[in-house]
């Protein structure tokens, strides 16, 4: 007898969706990139912002109904604070007014929205900060 046990079909591991693929590998690259800087870091941080449905509002360049993300990366440019600022947002939305939102609609709210945890909030805030 096998120390082993196999275990019976219905147990078998089911393989992930290619959402969930692309997903992992979307984060996974941000993170690689990061690390590394670069075009790469751009390529990473806009593939998952792309995966996390992020482009609905915003556009990298241009404003939409949501700020580019130029234009946000370039209002906190310099502020120790900016990612304790922002991360939080990319979780719950803008339903509770801060002082530092601007435009005429409101981010949506967690549920409204793609999914974000905490390592990717801060990898799509790390990427916006970094477009000038």
């Amino acid at each position: 007898m096998s120390a082993h046990p196999t275990l019976p079909r219905s147990s078998a591991m089911i393989a992930p969706s290619k959402t969930v693929r692309t997903l992992a590998a979307a984060a996974a690259g941000l993170v690689v990139a990061l690390a590394a800087g670069g075009p790469a870091r751009a390529d990473a941080g806009e593939d998952l912002a792309r995966a996390k449905g992020c482009f609905v509002c915003h556009d990298v360049k241009h404003d939409t109904i949501a700020p580019s993300f130029r234009d946000i990366g370039r209002r906190f440019a310099g502020l120790k604070n900016a990612k304790l600022m922002l991360v939080p947002i990319v979780h719950t939305g803008t339903r509770d007014p801060v002082a530092y939102h601007w435009g005429t609609h409101d981010m949506p709210p967690e549920g409204a929205r793609q999914p974000v945890t905490d390592e990717e909030a801060e990898a799509l805030i790390d990427y916006i900060l970094s477009l000038k």
